[in-house]
């Protein structure tokens, strides 16, 4: 069968170094046999993001953030034609984060290609978007669902946010390929839990869990990724003591974690992000589980990892704010080797079967077919 061929229009682009929907779409689109991808980018520095550059350098990041949601910069529809006579794709593929995928759903309707969207995260509420922007913001949002031919959910909350439309399908984030870890002594002591990727918006989270656990002699919780939210001397204080390990690759997870018992996932308690903890998925618990990981979930009861894992007791959830409540849960994990074995045994049947590679890869192939197909008996019917 010859591969699909994915135009991808997207301000979130493949990338194998990235985190979050960048990595997403790098194993999607990059690690598929299925599918063959080209990517529309910049050719040349537009004017106009010039200009919002220099502002935010001013310090005028609210004027710049709102000149951004009133005039998006979006690439040029020559280029895009160009592109789209050269690699003759058969879908067109977007992510409803960011300003490209309104011109991916306007692009779709002038070629008639059929158009897929991600829906990873309520983009909308984010803090980039101005209070007074958000309604407008929403409204874009909402629009680019209802015209693609299939709209990708990362969750079943996150569909039914979007109004339970027919296009949607629920699929999970793409995994790493499941690894085995070398097994650790069930006496070793510190008990490790590595934390991994997002510390700007959980940055104070986490650095509330090393102050908390500092002095602990049961548990090392020990962070990996870049550009933590920390007050200044934070970093230093951690590098110090050897608990912050800066960036680590996608690549190198597998490596690099494999002498860590446990992984910390973690999600806002914040009330301004409910609805996006809510629709939202953590792709690092998909990843911790494909290692073997037992997984700690810290986050409010809301969120989709703990109504996930509740379903099946498939990690434990610690859903008090209070980082003394991590303390404890973690010290008490670290004194039982039978909840680490049974917690082991979870993650290995979820990569088996809810967070499968090949089960997740083969889906997303389906449902690029499956717009393929809905795409080609609409225009046929207007014929």
């Amino acid at each position: 069968m010859d591969p699909i061929r994915v135009l991808v229009l997207s301000s979130v682009v493949p990338n194998a170094l990235g985190s979050g929907g960048e990595l997403v779409l790098h194993r999607h689109l990059k690690l598929n046999p299925r599918i063959q991808s080209e990517v529309v980018s910049w050719q040349r520095f537009p004017f106009r993001l010039k200009i919002i550059g220099k502002l935010r350098e001013l310090g005028f990041r609210s004027v710049s953030r709102g000149w951004e949601c009133l005039f998006p910069v979006l690439p040029s529809g020559k280029m895009i034609h160009d592109q789209i006579h050269s690699f003759r794709p058969h879908v067109l593929v977007t992510v409803a984060h960011g300003w490209w995928h309104i011109q991916a759903r306007r692009i779709a309707r002038q070629f008639k290609l059929p158009l897929v969207c991600f829906f990873q995260d309520w983009w909308p509420d984010f803090p980039e978007i101005p209070s007074a922007f958000r309604a407008r913001v929403e409204h874009e949002f909402r629009k680019t669902c209802a015209e693609s031919d299939v709209a990708i959910c990362v969750s079943d909350d996150m569909r039914r946010e979007l109004g339970e439309p027919k296009n949607a399908v629920v699929l999970h984030d793409a995994p790493s390929l499941p690894q085995r870890r070398k097994p650790t002594r069930d006496a070793e002591l510190p008990f490790r839990v590595a934390y991994f990727r997002n510390l700007f918006e959980y940055g104070p989270l986490i650095e509330s869990a090393l102050h908390t656990l500092n002095g602990s002699d049961r548990v090392r919780l020990e962070v990996f990724g870049p550009n933590p939210l920390w007050p200044s001397g934070a970093m230093d204080e951690f590098r110090s003591r050897g608990v912050y390990r800066g960036f680590i690759a996608p690549n190198e997870l597998a490596e690099s974690l494999q002498n860590f018992q446990a992984a910390l996932v973690v999600m806002s308690f914040a009330p301004s992000h409910r609805r996006r903890m809510t629709t939202s998925f953590p792709s690092k618990m998909i990843d911790a589980m494909q290692l073997g990981l037992p997984v700690v979930i810290w986050g409010p009861e809301y969120c989709s990892a703990v109504k996930w894992a509740r379903r099946g007791e498939q990690a434990l959830c610690v859903t008090d704010a209070n980082p003394s409540a991590i303390r404890r849960a973690l010290e008490e994990l670290a004194a039982s080797p039978a909840e680490q074995q049974r917690l082991t045994k979870s993650s290995r049947e979820a990569a088996a079967t809810d967070f499968n590679h090949e089960r997740i890869q083969t889906q997303f192939s389906d449902a690029l077919r499956r717009a393929i197909q809905v795409n080609r008996a609409e225009h046929t019917h207007t014929f």
